[in-house]
């Protein structure tokens, strides 16, 4: 019985020990550095859900790369470690509230009121302000009355057991809880964050729709949601001079068939549901036309013949009555001339390029080069036919950036919390009078003030010389009406 008793006991004391050092400053302190190191490697390593494709791979080498991807500082804060010390830092901070705050709370649950001569002398700020011809009585009420139109009125419940109470800011004590509280909100979103939200990004054609998510970060698997994405339209709004404003696109969310939301999202106007916000990323031409329109002229059997075309890619078209059919073979969107080849400088169709050709029955293949807006230049051309464009309109694409974030309301909740409890920790203190009828030393009746703060006692200290100060004129300036009116009479 006596070596479990003493085995016991040495087990408590281990883990008093290690419960102790688990909620120290030093400890924590040293949790602080640790996660300020890896929001600074965050912050400079770039971040997979914030780079451009293929931005990460050009930046660093590929051993850098494969080591980085290794320890997670591609994506810092949904690592497995940086959650782990969120909630290490956050049970040290609970561990050492623990500890310290039942006695700040009976302290603020069970303030001191009644006071005594001894008390309030041995407080930092005092005053003796003679009563004069008042009574004791007199003289509180006109102390009070001072008091109160100072904007410092004393506890009512107080008065009547023979001291005035005055108090102001007392949850100021409370201040440090209200802070970390907060942060443990704060860690609280972030883990929730980390561990259940996620990233991704989804490109979407017009009139295309899914409801798969690419992970933004690498590795990573594809995240499947509970509805359908569909983009309806996407575009681009321009200057004046053709320079883009702003890029947009039209989406609805389906479920079951059913159109559920739907709204017209810019780069800081996403479309939430579900808790899933969808923010335009990007806007990208693919180069290649959705629809083309056409204008061919020919001769058949003498009579000059027109047609209006509407090409597709891969899909060739009736021209004339004889069995003939056109189809849209290549398309350069802006292209340049280099030696004897032909290319694209970029995916808008500024100087387009079409190759159209021509099948017949029982003749063949001919083809024809169309380049509308380079009128020096002589196309090949040995269809028979001539071709005008009409219209173009180009196929394009458009990025969203997904993000679930659970935790986020956590987070706003937190920091509002915290700047609340930063507040008032920095711009209040807790201020406590006191005042009770006494004599001074040579037993004359007196009004004894005593007052305490919390912090900044210089403030205090003016606050209460000034307060001290309007009660005395005030005791003072009855005094001397009355002695003026003995006078006259």
């Amino acid at each position: 019985m006596h070596e479990t008793e003493y085995y016991m006991t040495n087990c408590r004391s281990g883990l008093d020990k290690f419960l102790q050092f688990f909620g120290s400053l030093r400890f924590g302190l040293w949790l602080l550095g640790l996660l300020s190191t890896a929001t600074i490697l965050g912050t400079f390593i770039l971040q997979r859900p914030m780079a451009e494709e293929g931005q990460i791979e050009q930046v660093y080498a590929p051993q850098v790369v494969s080591l980085l991807n290794a320890l997670g500082l591609f994506d810092v804060f949904h690592t497995w470690w940086f959650i782990l010390l969120l909630g290490l830092l956050g049970a040290n901070i609970t561990l050492a509230s623990i500890e310290r705050f039942p006695q700040v709370w009976r302290f603020y649950a069970r303030p001191h009121f009644l006071a005594d001569a001894a008390f309030i002398r041995a407080l930092p700020f005092q005053r003796e302000i003679p009563l004069g011809p008042h009574t004791p009585h007199q003289a509180m009420r006109l102390a009070i009355l001072k008091l109160v139109r100072s904007g410092y009125p004393p506890r009512q419940e107080i008065l009547s057991q023979g001291t005035l109470y005055i108090e102001k800011h007392r949850l100021v004590r409370l201040a440090p809880y209200i802070v970390h509280s907060s942060l443990l909100i704060i860690f609280a979103g972030a883990m929730i964050d980390g561990s259940h939200g996620f990233k991704g990004f989804i490109r979407l054609r017009p009139g295309s729709s899914t409801d798969v998510v690419e992970p933004l970060t690498t590795p990573g698997a594809n995240r499947q949601l509970d509805f359908t994405l569909r983009c309806d339209a996407t575009g681009m709004d321009a200057y004046a001079d053709g320079s883009p404003r702003q890029y947009w696109s039209q989406l609805a969310v389906l479920e079951n068939g059913r159109v559920m939301a739907q709204k017209r999202i810019h780069v800081n106007d996403p479309l939430t549901y579900k808790g899933v916000r969808f923010f335009q990323a990007s806007y990208t031409p693919s180069g290649i036309p959705r629809r083309l329109v056409m204008e061919a002229s020919w001769a058949e059997n003498g009579v000059a013949r027109r047609q209006v075309l509407t090409l597709f890619p891969g899909h060739p078209v009736p021209l004339g009555g004889q069995g003939a059919v056109v189809g849209l073979i290549d398309f350069l969107p802006d292209f340049v001339l280099q030696g004897n080849e032909i290319s694209s400088r970029s995916m808008e169709p500024r100087n387009p390029a079409i190759h159209l050709q021509v099948a017949r029955p029982g003749i063949g293949l001919s083809n024809a080069w169309i380049m509308p807006k380079s009128t020096e230049i002589t196309s090949p051309n040995d269809t028979g036919v001539s071709f005008r464009m009409v219209s173009v309109e180009m196929d394009v694409s458009t990025g969203l950036q997904v993000a679930h974030e659970p935790g986020q309301w956590l987070i706003w909740i937190g920091c509002l919390l915290l700047t609340a409890g930063l507040m008032m920790a920095l711009y209040l203190s807790h201020i406590r009078i006191w005042g009770i009828v006494s004599e001074n030393r040579e037993g004359q009746p007196v009004l004894l003030l005593g007052g305490q703060p919390s912090k900044y006692r210089e403030n205090f200290e003016r606050k209460f010389q000034e307060l001290s100060g309007r009660v005395e004129s005030a005791l003072a300036a009855v005094s001397a009406a009355e002695e003026k009116n003995q006078q006259a009479a």
